[in-house]
């Protein structure tokens, strides 16, 4: 493809959507751009759940959907020269934006079935790795009051959905601790 030709289709793609300028300017380096893509994609996750901000009461809620979107957010930051390849960051908030928009439909609607409890489980478990890894560290105490707000919030729910969040809550806590007891520890000069 001929320069003059991708430049236009890049241009096309730019003017076309929303999500593709916030995705463009990420790529470009612009710092704003990741928290606009971020607020798409939490947006896109809410309305699973909530609808002019009720909740959607026929269902129609695709967990499967949001958690494509957490890995899509994932996949659209990654850049070889970010640290550690992608935003964690905005990673741990997308996975936390889900357990808790679902936390907050359960206890206004319920469910009467594993699979939601599971979905948001495995999330809640996968956002847990990821504040262990090297980088993700420093972001653990900065979630920590989110992710004890959740987990209360989950406490008495069903399916073992409270106890995953509770862990989720136990991972968070551990790693904020040792991530200060480290820098604490540090020499300063």
């Amino acid at each position: 493809m001929e320069v003059e030709s991708l430049r236009g289709l890049v241009h096309d793609l730019y003017k076309l959507a929303p999500e593709n300028r916030a995705f463009l300017a990420a790529w470009i380096g612009n710092e704003d751009s990741p928290a606009e893509l971020l607020n798409g994609y939490k947006a896109k996750i809410t309305a699973q759940f909530f609808t002019r901000g009720a909740p959607r009461l026929r269902g129609g809620c695709d967990l499967a959907l949001c958690r494509r979107l957490i890995k899509e957010y994932r996949r659209v930051t990654t850049a070889p020269e970010m640290l550690d390849g992608f935003d964690i960051r905005g990673t741990i908030d997308l996975g936390l934006h889900y357990i808790e928009v679902g936390t907050s439909y359960v206890n206004q609607i319920g469910w009467d079935e594993e699979r939601p409890y599971s979905s948001m489980g495995a999330v809640a478990y996968d956002t847990g790795k990821l504040c262990q890894d090297k980088i993700g560290q420093k972001w653990a105490g900065v979630f920590l009051p989110r992710v004890r707000a959740v987990a209360e919030a989950a406490h008495n729910v069903g399916y073992g959905f409270g106890d995953d969040l509770a862990y989720m809550a136990e991972v968070f806590e551990k790693t904020a601790a040792s991530f200060e007891d480290r820098r604490a520890k540090r020499p300063r000069g």
